[in-house]
């Protein structure tokens, strides 16, 4: 059998993939990582073929319901995978999105009067022979792709049996992946945004200090808190206020543009964000990216009557967020608890500048420093 490269993302890249929720639970937990690989290349040494790719959407798009969504190309064999790992492309590409949007498997062989393009952003070269198979895990949340079929005749009746066999001990693995994820994860996340809860961002908070402490790395800490949330409240009552709370960690967890970023609601309608090695500069940047976004965001909310009416508003809502940096901010105190605590103090001061000088902005802690 020829040699072969196969590429999988690391588990900790893995990870923001996992955040998806079912009922059942696994017993064990082993590298994502290690699974895929060894399910790659059995099933590239059942069905000869030039690459294979697998790729999975993005679960904050899925709960926010938004289209057309990304791919990414998270695991892949042959020569071209590795080049391919973590870049995204849009369900309206090609083959690959064909698949994912419609939910079936397809075996293709390309022809004078037919190209086969799996994706025109990234692999925009047409192909001989593809199988396409959507990864389903209760919806479509991926795609797999064999390309290439070493023999002439392209893939086969007996190719597609195999691929279906391999794909659902896939699936199984990507599954317990996930399930064992929700476990370790329901003792720090909050019940109705699913981001970390307060308890859980006082540890972590503490931790990061220490690290950038120990490293001399930037640590910026985000404190935000909605406008004229009361009035959601009053006016459509208590269930569209949870659903809005709801949909407001949707919009922070796209626009907070830093993968490392450790997102939690601090209580209430305040959320918090920890921007390991982020600067002052750029974590002023993302919060005014999610000022903007909040503002400009059209909400569409359930209210929860027997008709299942839907209740719509924009620029009612709007959020004050104070920005405070570890460095520059907070001076150095033995007792990591305490500056720990005048760290959040410095970025809770900061929003509530914010809310004083009129609501809707950012306010960074050098603004209220010398009060």
């Amino acid at each position: 059998m020829d040699s072969v490269n196969i590429h999988v993302l690391e588990d900790v890249k893995l990870t923001p993939f996992l955040e998806r929720y079912r009922k059942s639970a696994p017993e064990t937990e082993a590298s994502l990582q290690s699974a895929i690989k060894k399910i790659l290349k059995e099933m590239y040494d059942i069905v000869p073929c030039e690459s294979i790719f697998l790729l999975l959407d993005d679960p904050i798009q899925n709960f926010a319901k938004v289209s057309p969504r990304n791919l990414t190309y998270i695991a892949g064999v042959g020569h071209s995978a590795q080049d391919l790992l973590g870049l995204k492309t849009v369900t309206n590409q090609g083959l690959i999105s064909q698949t994912y949007n419609f939910g079936s498997l397809s075996v293709l062989k390309a022809s004078e009067h037919e190209k086969i393009v799996l994706d025109k952003l990234h692999l925009p070269s047409p192909v001989e022979s593809a199988i396409c198979a959507p990864i389903r895990i209760e919806p479509t949340i991926g795609v797999l792709t064999l390309v290439n079929k070493k023999e002439v005749v392209g893939f086969t009746i007996k190719d597609v049996r195999m691929v279906n066999i391999l794909l659902g001990y896939l699936q199984m693995t990507i599954q317990n992946a996930i399930d064992t994820k929700k476990i370790h994860e329901q003792t720090k996340r909050d019940n109705l945004t699913g981001l970390y809860n307060d308890r859980f961002f006082h540890q972590q908070l503490e931790i990061e200090i220490k690290k950038a402490h120990k490293n001399n790395t930037p640590l910026s800490l985000m404190f935000l808190d909605l406008d004229h949330f009361k009035n959601i409240n009053d006016q459509y009552g208590h269930l569209v206020g949870s659903q809005t709370l709801k949909e407001i960690s949707f919009v922070i967890r796209e626009y907070m543009e830093d993968e490392n970023a450790i997102l939690a609601r601090y209580g209430g309608d305040e959320y918090v964000a920890i921007l390991p090695n982020i600067k002052l500069e750029q974590a002023v940047h993302m919060a005014e990216q999610v000022r903007k976004s909040v503002h400009e965001k059209m909400f569409m909310v359930n209210d929860g009557s027997q008709d299942q009416a839907m209740i719509t508003f924009k620029g009612v809502i709007s959020t004050s967020i104070g920005v405070a940096s570890l460095h520059d901010h907070v001076p150095y105190l033995n007792d990591i608890t305490q500056r720990k605590n005048l760290f959040i103090q410095m970025a809770d001061k900061a929003m509530y500048k914010a809310k004083d000088l009129g609501k809707n902005q950012v306010c960074i802690a050098s603004q209220i420093a010398s009060e």
